[in-house]
């Protein structure tokens, strides 16, 4: 059986001071995606900036697309002003993604989308983000939580009748969190299917065409408990 090729969009960030060639900006992805991808017996490739018909191309050439982490999607794109809580955004990397989204959403192609990615999904849907975790609640988790990266910082609640319940066969589980931005208004179709105990939004899942999902944790980064959400995937791509 042949290997499902994953195509990962990537992100853009400057080069380095150290850089030779420091106009150059980067297109670059983390290793964990690569390798949670690779386990489930994926060959994941990383796709470039291109026009929208070398896009339409290379998506054509893959089973599958994947929506990594990266920076804040500029809040023009949900009709916002930007909020003084709001990161850096990058245009050319956020138009690139969303077209991305689009094209395999024509294709029918399944896509997982992963913190920043679960955010585009909903953002490409027509939906709105809260540009900081603070101005979502009174009293809320402090979802950057970077001393567990790698391991449970929360327990999320998934709802029932979902990818994620018939997935992990659970109602509630334990994920981590590096986001400070999350999904405010849900887009068209987009189904919410898990929420912490602050109210935060913290999966969805499209109700309509192929197999989409978004989560705000980063499952590359935790153990072999997020191995199925990958495998989930993978079949997807091969079905």
């Amino acid at each position: 059986m042949s290997k499902p090729v994953i195509g990962l969009g990537g992100v853009l960030e400057k080069a380095p001071p150290t850089s030779a060639f420091p106009t150059f900006r980067r297109l670059f992805t983390n290793e964990g995606y690569l390798a949670k991808l690779q386990k489930a017996g994926a060959l994941p490739i990383l796709l470039p900036i291109a026009s929208q018909a070398d896009l339409e191309c290379m998506v054509g050439l893959c089973d599958g697309i994947l929506l990594p982490g990266g920076p804040d999607i500029d809040p023009s794109f949900y009709h916002q002003e930007r909020h003084e809580l709001c990161g850096p955004s990058d245009l050319d990397g956020d138009r690139y993604q969303i077209q991305l989204f689009h094209i395999a959403r024509k294709l029918n192609k399944p896509i997982l989308g992963i913190c920043r990615g679960a955010q585009l999904i909903n953002v490409a849907q027509g939906g709105t983000l809260f540009q900081d975790y603070r101005l979502q609640s009174v009293n809320p988790i402090i979802h950057p939580d970077y001393q567990r990266w790698d391991c449970v910082s929360h327990q999320v609640e998934v709802v029932p009748n979902s990818i994620l319940s018939e997935l992990f066969m659970t109602d509630s589980l334990g994920v981590n969190s590096l986001h400070h931005q999350s999904i405010a208004k849900p887009g068209t179709d987009c189904k919410v299917t898990a929420f912490s105990s602050d109210g935060s939004i913290e999966a969805i899942e499209l109700s309509s065409g192929a197999w989409c999902t978004g989560v705000q944790w980063h499952p590359e980064a935790m153990g072999s408990e997020m191995d199925c959400l990958f495998e989930v995937f993978i079949n997807e791509a091969l079905a």
